[in-house]
This record gives structure tokens, sequence and C-alpha cells, in this order.
């Protein structure tokens, strides 16, 4: 008996397969002809029926929802008439996105040309957008190398009437970012030249003479001993590298750099501060002024100056001693010249349009580093 029990559900698994290849030879059999169907059978067709999408509820790809409630007036981040700074993306390419190289984008005379075209349709555009909304716009800065953008400040309930403008890819918020001034002292003696591996480097010959620095934070304190002019010379000068130093700029690269900047008269020999710092300028506050003294923006450019590029000497009345061993502080490429964009400054902190111009302008000077110190909570 227990046999039988045990061979029950063999069978049954064999019967289901019998009738399950029955079933598909019934379906795959071959179609008769309805003249040769038997009188008196019942003959049946496939009937199709055509469907409503609509009636099926269902979303097509990439398709928007649109049942949703709309946004109240009170959960804005903004007031309609709030003035926000904005980037307005045009759809032309921006230069890299053409495909130019950042080496040495300066004398590329193709490139140069290219941006020229985008400054010129930004200055279109930028009259549409006035002829739109009936009133100047406030343009900040116009972008057009890493990407093709008309920084500007516009009242928030704007920003869509132009985003919907021909010509516009989209219109975004730009972040703005302020400096943590605080009290902490970081040790920032010559061991960490150590921890780094910097001192093999320096070994090896390098020391950053020839390589250009951007720092793109609250400026520089350029009467500091680290950044002396003098002891910077008596550095170079004994390596032999006067030659690969950056001097004033060319009129060429000033006037790309004055482009979008709008300051025509802005000279080289005003943006020259020193043999060590060959540029210095003031993006948020659009002055000369890269110096801590006239805000409350903190030091914090001075520390990554000094960490990036202090110089190796210090003078000390006409002789120059080894800044590690008489200071204790020493640049991990100390004979490198440093680049000053002041992005922290009277007018407070660094919009993202700040930074990207400043960023700009690095690439163009041919900086072989940019140092920018970026966070958030």
């Amino acid at each position: 008996m227990s046999k039988l029990w045990k061979r029950i559900p063999a069978l049954l698994l064999s019967l289901v397969m019998v009738l399950s290849m029955a079933v598909s030879a019934y379906a795959e059999g071959p179609e008769q002809n309805p003249a040769e169907v038997p009188e008196g059978s019942e003959s049946r067709t496939l009937e199709l029926e055509d469907l409503d999408p609509a009636t099926l509820h269902i979303k097509k790809l990439g398709e928007i929802e649109t049942d949703t409630q709309p946004v109240k007036a009170d959960e804005l981040p903004y007031a309609l008439t709030d003035l926000v700074r904005v980037s307005i993306f045009l759809d032309e390419p921006s230069t890299l996105d053409q495909g130019y190289s950042l080496q040495h984008i300066a004398e590329n005379e193709a490139a140069v040309s290219y941006r020229e075209s985008l400054w010129r349709n930004q200055d279109a555009m930028q009259a549409a957008i006035e002829a739109q909304l009936g009133h100047a716009l406030e343009v900040k800065w116009n972008l057009t190398l890493a990407a093709n953008a008309i920084s500007a400040v516009v009242p928030f309930g704007e920003i869509q009437r132009i985003s919907e403008m021909d010509g516009v890819k989209s219109v975004e918020l730009e972040n703005r970012y302020d400096p943590q001034v605080d009290e902490a002292s970081p040790n920032t003696s010559n061991t960490s030249s150590g921890m780094v591996g910097a001192t093999t480097a320096w070994a090896d010959g390098y020391s950053g003479a020839g390589s250009r620095i951007a720092i793109i934070d609250t400026g520089l304190d350029t009467t500091h001993q680290s950044f002396n002019t003098d002891a910077f010379n008596h550095s170079i000068q004994e390596l032999g590298k006067t030659s690969e130093l950056m001097t004033q700029i060319s009129s060429s690269v000033l006037n790309q750099l004055n482009a979008k900047k709008k300051l025509s008269s802005l000279t080289a020999a005003q943006t020259y501060v020193s043999a060590k710092i060959p540029y210095g300028f003031n993006y948020v506050d659009g002055s000369l002024t890269i110096n801590h003294l006239s805000d409350t923006q903190g030091e914090h450019g001075s520390h990554v100056a000094g960490i990036a590029a202090a110089n190796r000497y210090i003078k000390s009345g006409n002789n120059y001693n080894d800044a590690a061993s008489t200071v204790k502080a020493v640049g991990m490429a100390p004979d490198a010249q440093l680049l000053i964009m002041k992005v922290f400054g009277s007018n407070g902190g660094a919009y993202d349009s700040d930074y990207m111009v400043a960023i700009e302008d690095a690439i163009v000077l041919d900086c072989d580093s940019v140092n920018l110190s970026l966070g958030s909570g």
C-alpha cells in the first residue's frame, strides 16, 4: 500500500506532461482551410480589438507626471520679486565642448575666435532677454570656456520666462559659499613636508620653479615674509630658472581676461603684484584689492598659499636664511609663482560663477594647478 502512495505523484506528473504535449500539438497543428471544415463544425477566428492607451492609465516612457498639485507661492524658496543669482546656459556648446584643448588655449587662434563668437552671441541673447523682460539685465559674468553661460541677477519670478526663450538651454540658481572664519591653528610646521614626500621631490631637483599655482580663496597677505619678492628672486637666481617665470600678461591674453570682466581699462601692470605674485584680482568686488585687510572674510587664502608655495628662503637684512630651519614653514612647491584670485571680499561670499570665471582665467594664464577649498555641512 505504501509503495502505491509513493507512485501516485509520479503518475500524476506523467499525466500532466502528456496532456500538455497534446495541447501543444493541437495549438501547433496544421491550419484548416475554412472550405475544408466539415459541415456542422464550429469555426473560430482570432479577433483583435484596438485599445485606447489612455484607458489603461499607464504613463508613456519619459512622460512627465501631470496630476501633481501645483507648487503654492508660499512654498517657493524665494518670493517672486526677490533678486537671485542665476546661470543662464545657452544652446551653443562651450569652447571645451566644441573640442578645443585646454593646453595653451590663449595662443590657439581658432579657440580664441570661437570664444569671441560666443561672447557676441551672449551679447545678442542679453539684448533679447532684456526685450522680453522689459528692463536691463544685471550681468555679472560671461562664461565661454567650460560653459556657455551668462551669470546674472534677476527677480526669481522671471526665471521661467527666461528659460522658455529660444536659444536658452536652462536657467539654474547659483550656490553661494561663505568662508568659515574660526580661531583654529593647524600645525603647518615643516614636519608635513616629509609626510607628503616633498623632501624627496626637492632632493631630485623639483621645487616648483617655473610652475604657476592659482589660489582661488580669500586673498593673500602680500606683505608676509614667506612671500617676500627678494627672497623668491634669490632662490630663482640660485637655480638659474629666471627665464621660466611668468612676467606681466601679454596684451592678447589680457584682452581675453578682460572680455568677461567688462573692464577694458584694466592693464597688465595693474594685475602684476610681484615676481612671486604675477597676477592678482578680486573677482567678488571687481577690484585689484587682494589682501585681507579690507574685509572680514578671514586669512584662509594665505594659509593655503603658504602650504602650496611659501618661499624656501626668509630675508633677514641683506641675508637669506633657510625657511625650514628659520621659521619651520616652507611650501610644498616653494619656488612656484602664485596667482591670487580673491573670491571672498567686501561683497561677501562667492557664487558658483565667481569660482568658474576665476578657473577660466587660471586656465588661460597656463596655471599648472588650481586650489579651491570648498565644502559644506
